[in-house]
């Protein structure tokens, strides 16, 4: 079943691109601290009205995707679209109350290179992004300029992102229309930090539009998980990994728990989804939603391996 919010999200966004102009928050500005002192010197009106104009094409293909008018692959099509509005990189990632962050980072929608996906998850790197730790309470868009003057941990992070290809400005705007849940969507450049203000006050308006169009799209063409069901984080998590291939005792070090947790994950879930085996229960979670089919995708034991065991090294 495709998810009431999301399609209510996408027409509402379909209404704000038939607008004329696009409402402000209070005060006008989005970022504490930055006022809109844009002037069309740095970069002229006629290059802004196209950006504007490809913006306004993204989000009706994106409102199509929501709506179920075209087949597109989503990753494939943010991939694509931001590259013609001098964006570097677009993410997803909803985070529900009771989906294990494991399955919650596998099943986002990511454009970023595989090579930093692999090293994000191997160093378990969301919990100290400070995109997440923000963003899950964050209500208005931020800014990632604002975390610079964080902490060294925080600042190492954000080096390694960057030389990674993430890119050297980024913004987050968190989407909430689900109840105990958040998304948060965020956008990259490698715009220099006078070009990106001034990029961010012009467009924020239909960076807001667009990322309600990437979830509401995202949720439909992964589905929305089942609330028939009710597996624990750790059982989740078990099966998510059973998913992409792991045996039990590897699952158990990525999950930091001994085997015998693992495989009793793996059983509590298999007799709540009433089936025979684990591969009969893996198959019957991704088919009734329970486990986004996007979990599987971008499966390389070997890659995997070889970044978890750069972590593993560089913790030693």
């Amino acid at each position: 079943m495709f998810s009431t919010n999301s399609r209510i999200a996408a027409a509402r966004a379909i209404h704000t691109i038939q607008m004329e102009g696009f409402p402000c928050p209070p005060g006008g500005a989005y970022f504490p601290g930055i006022r809109p002192t844009v002037t069309d010197t740095s970069i002229h009106t006629n290059a802004f009205d196209e950006l504007s104009r490809k913006f306004d094409l993204a989000c009706q293909s994106l409102a199509a995707l929501a709506l179920g008018q075209k087949s597109d692959d989503v990753t494939g099509f943010v991939k694509q679209t931001i590259s013609t509005l001098e964006l570097k990189h677009a993410s997803y990632v909803l985070f529900h109350a009771k989906r294990s962050e494991d399955l919650t980072l596998l099943g986002a929608l990511v454009t970023y290179p595989m090579d930093w996906q692999l090293r994000y998850f191997a160093r378990r790197y969301h919990e100290v992004d400070p995109v997440i730790v923000v963003g899950l309470t964050a209500v208005l868009p931020f800014d990632w300029r604002s975390f610079r003057l964080s902490s060294p941990k925080t600042l190492a992070f954000m080096a390694d992102a960057t030389s990674h290809g993430v890119g050297a400005n980024g913004v987050t705007i968190p989407v909430r229309n689900r109840p105990h849940a958040v998304g948060l969507v965020s956008f990259t450049s490698d715009l220099a930090d006078p070009e990106w203000e001034e990029y961010t006050l012009r467009f924020m308006e239909k960076l807001q539009v667009m990322a309600c169009l990437i979830a509401a799209a995202w949720e439909i063409k992964t589905k929305l998980y089942s609330n028939t069901i009710d597996l624990t984080r750790r059982e989740e998590q078990a099966l998510a990994w059973a998913a992409r291939g792991k045996r039990a005792n590897e699952t158990a070090n990525i999950m930091n728990v001994s085997y015998a947790s693992v495989k009793t994950y793996l059983e509590n879930a298999r007799g709540k989804l009433g089936c025979a085996n684990v591969t009969h229960a893996v198959a019957a979670a991704i088919v009734s939603g329970l486990i986004p089919a996007q979990v599987l995708k971008g499966t390389n034991t070997i890659e995997y391996s070889e970044a978890e065991t750069e972590s593993e090294a560089l913790r030693a």
